[in-house]
């Protein structure tokens, strides 16, 4: 009778402490929301502000897509790359509000104002170490599709005109040549090895219409020299494409290996058959087994998993279809964040995002 009472009362301090957590976490994720939106943002959207808005979003579980209910605060810089002493413009901001005017002398300092964007996007978003977009569903449970989300940092547009009075050849602008052997600002190391060694990967369109890959260094494979492979796709001089607008964007998409959605799922059913056990220990354990006895229970069960398993395939080719690019073997299916620059058109961008975060 005594140890029947004792199981009795350790079961309600279970689900009371499981209540009173829940309550402490509900509470804390108002506080939270409440702060945030205290916050005064009068409207001056900049790289501070979007990063402050990216680790606030981070510090939230993506349970039930809890990080969608915090907004990023990122908006898309506007930068025009001229030269000359006075004047100046790019007809792709012309009525724009906002533009930022980059004078420069020669190619060198293209190359360092691009770069310089690159690093800024990759810090401002945690340099690939938050995970900031949430697909809770299809990554927990393999329920329906993971999508590729994308913050535009930037559009990068050339004043043809006054670089070329200038005497600037935009074939001779080699952004990759220059972060592999220049020093980031600040920083002891090349842009390439800082990014490098924080875990970076970056996809850089350079003009001969290629790919820089910088894969992530361990302590196993610290022979930076070797982590570089310039993919080439065709050479191209046409004036039209070189000099075209650039966006440098953040892009983040992920997605669960099948023995993961497989444990979530028998967690889930555990603690739901434990909880119910709880709140009514004397129907649940009736219950249980009538159902672990039924047919329609294990058909169900079969189907589920079946659905389940084509449902994680089919994530892991999309994740490998934005990711593989950057990211060798399987590795590509799992995920990837990865700054990219492409030209800033539907097409280029529609191939890596499938939602846009950045306010335009």
């Amino acid at each position: 009778m005594k140890n029947s009472l004792k199981k009795r009362i350790g079961k309600r301090g279970i689900v009371l402490s499981t209540v009173v957590g829940l309550i402490i976490l509900i509470l804390g994720f108002a506080i939270l929301l409440f702060a945030y939106y205290q916050m005064n943002w009068n409207g001056n959207v900049d790289r501070q502000v979007c990063h402050q808005s990216v680790v606030y979003r981070a510090t939230l579980p993506s349970f039930a897509g809890a990080k969608e209910y915090v907004p990023l605060k990122c908006k898309t810089g506007k930068i025009c790359i001229t030269s000359g002493f006075v004047g100046g413009k790019c007809n792709e901001f012309a009525n724009s509000d906002g533009v930022t005017y980059i004078k420069v002398r020669d190619s060198e300092d293209i190359e360092q104002a691009v770069a310089k964007e690159i690093l800024s996007c990759w810090e401002t978003m945690g340099e690939g170490k938050l995970s900031l977009f949430s697909n809770w569903l299809a990554e927990t449970y393999g329920i329906g599709q993971v999508t590729s989300s994308c913050i535009i940092c930037s559009r990068i547009a050339y004043d043809k005109t006054s670089l070329a009075r200038s005497g600037i050849n935009l074939s001779s602008i080699n952004v990759l040549n220059y972060m592999i052997t220049h020093a980031a600002p600040g920083k002891k190391q090349s842009y390439y090895v800082y990014m490098a060694g924080s875990g970076g990967k970056l996809a850089v369109q350079d003009n001969r219409r290629g790919t820089v890959e910088l894969e992530s260094i361990t302590p196993e494979n610290d022979n930076r020299s070797d982590q570089l492979r310039l993919e080439l796709e065709s050479v191209s001089n046409d004036s039209d494409v070189l000099g075209r607008e650039t966006s440098v964007m953040f892009m983040q998409v992920a997605s669960p290996s099948y023995s993961d959605v497989l444990k979530n799922s028998a967690l889930t059913l555990l603690g739901g058959t434990a909880g119910g056990f709880a709140l009514a220990p004397t129907y649940a354990p009736k219950a249980a087994m009538a159902a672990v006895k039924s047919p329609i229970f294990w058909g169900v069960l079969a189907i589920f998993g079946v659905y389940q398993y084509n449902s994680v395939s089919s994530n892991q080719a999309f994740t490998a279809g934005h990711c593989g690019d950057i990211s060798v073997g399987d590795k590509s299916g799992y995920g990837c964040s990865v700054v990219r620059t492409v030209d800033y058109d539907e097409a280029n961008i529609g191939q890596y995002c499938s939602v846009i975060e950045s306010i335009p």
